[in-house]
């Protein structure tokens, strides 16, 4: 169970375990996701871990990592409902397991901070020029490479057309056409004044002392000047009715999504009623999507659902051929259905929950995995552990998984297809 506290705008938190041979430290800005800046926000992160005042090329960085007993660092960027995340990751050998016992926390704190804290600017305070052209490139690439994954690509434009320029919708990485107008300056400025607003917040697990780590980290890492409140995203309400939209694009097969509004977030009581529903809908192989979609009547390479705990919202998703829009949208619907009626069998309920169970238990083997859920809570404004996940999933009964689906509507459709193959009366 993690531990910690929140202070002048830093909040750090622990997991004490012995269970792993290395410590595991995560440090994560959250700012708001804004159309017009998530690029430039992005391109802080992206900045950052190509050198530092003390290593001031990814060359030296890299080196130092190695000193570090190979540790392994990695910077990113995520999303969660309406939050920006500039994400920096560190795992590092617990120093218990090598000669001399040495600080490995230690250095691990102070290397990141360093990154965070000390970029390598040039004498005019500005990131230096070819980092910012190579790191201009690399975003573009993967902005424009996104189409690329089909499937993640139909998901991305459903949910933007569900946001109607709301901020969920704007993705991760922004927008290639805001990328032109920034130079170093900008990408400094972005940098400098995230520090004064962006709250912080920092996660260990592994062999940790709680309060000195925290106290390790405070002395470590300054807070913003004027932190922005930590707002819980807004609940997705549906207010397409339906509404289906079509886009043509150079793809072999069909994408076909629906976004539908739950009514129910991480941090409600019908989460784990939701999370149940989800299961028996299309989180697994004996899912009712995955089940009739698929199998009985082979109309999708895949199938699933999947909830996002932030918003309420769920996202229904099949893989099929341009021609079969109208029978496995029926089929899907008729699931939907389904649920609704409460047509559940016992061993539906049953396997959805070995199967979260599964899960679950999973997750405590991995430091990512116990820090990400972590993380959800409490950007969230709060939700249960994995722990108590586990135990509130079992008492969920099929009548619960009813009424909360009683409350699931379909919000809108979004079909992806081929040139010239766009499905009757659309």
């Amino acid at each position: 169970m993690f531990v910690g506290s929140a202070q002048d705008g830093v909040s750090v938190y622990v997991y004490p375990t012995d269970r792993f041979k290395t410590i595991s430290l995560y440090a994560c800005w959250v700012g708001e996701l804004d159309a017009a800046s998530a690029s430039l926000t992005a391109l802080v992160a992206y900045c950052l871990r190509r050198g530092t005042r003390q290593w001031p090329t990814f060359t030296t960085m890299q080196a130092h990592l190695e000193e570090l007993y190979g540790a392994s660092f990695r910077a990113d960027v995520g999303k969660l409902g309406e939050h920006q995340l500039l994400s920096f990751r560190l795992e590092i050998p617990d120093g218990r397991y090598l000669p001399g016992h040495p600080d490995t926390l230690g250095a691990g704190l102070d290397f990141l901070q360093a990154v965070m804290q000390e970029p390598n600017l040039t004498a005019a305070g500005h990131f230096p020029d070819d980092v910012i052209a190579q790191e201009k490139d690399i975003l573009r690439r993967q902005i424009e490479g996104l189409i690329n994954d089909k499937a993640q690509y139909a998901m991305l434009r459903c949910i933007e057309a569900m946001a109607d320029g709301a901020r969920f919708g704007v993705p991760r990485y922004g927008r290639v056409e805001d990328l032109t107008a920034i130079d170093e300056q900008a990408v400094a400025a972005r940098w400098s004044e995230g520090r004064k607003r962006w709250p912080l917040l920092l996660f260990g697990v592994g062999a940790i002392d709680a309060a000195g780590f925290e106290a390790a980290v405070r002395e470590r890492f300054q807070g913003p000047q004027s932190a922005a409140p930590l707002r819980p995203p807004t609940l997705f309400a549906a207010t397409h009715d339906g509404r289906l939209v079509v886009d043509e694009e150079d793809v072999r097969q069909g994408k076909l999504h629906l976004g539908l509004a739950t009514g129910v977030r991480l941090q409600d009581a019908d989460y784990s009623a939701l999370m149940m529903y989800t299961g028996v809908l299309g989180g697994f192989p004996h899912s009712k999507l995955f089940v009739n979609v698929r199998e009985k009547a082979s109309l999708a390479y895949y199938a699933y659902a999947r909830v996002d705990a932030a918003l309420g919202l769920m996202m229904i998703g099949a893989g099929i051929e341009f021609s079969d829009f109208r029978p496995a949208l029926d089929i899907i619907r008729r699931q939907l259905d389904d649920m609704r009626e409460g047509r559940i069998s016992e061993e539906e309920m049953a396997f959805t929950l070995e199967s979260f169970t599964n899960e679950l238990k999973a997750e405590d083997d991995s430091p990512s995995a116990l820090i990400g859920r972590e993380l959800e809570r409490r950007l969230l404004g709060g939700g249960p552990t994995s722990d108590e996940l586990e135990a509130s999933l079992a008492r969920v009964t099929r009548d619960d998984v009813v009424r909360v689906a009683g409350h699931v509507n379909v919000d809108l459709i979004y079909f992806l297809t081929a040139h010239g193959e766009v499905p009757a009366g659309a």
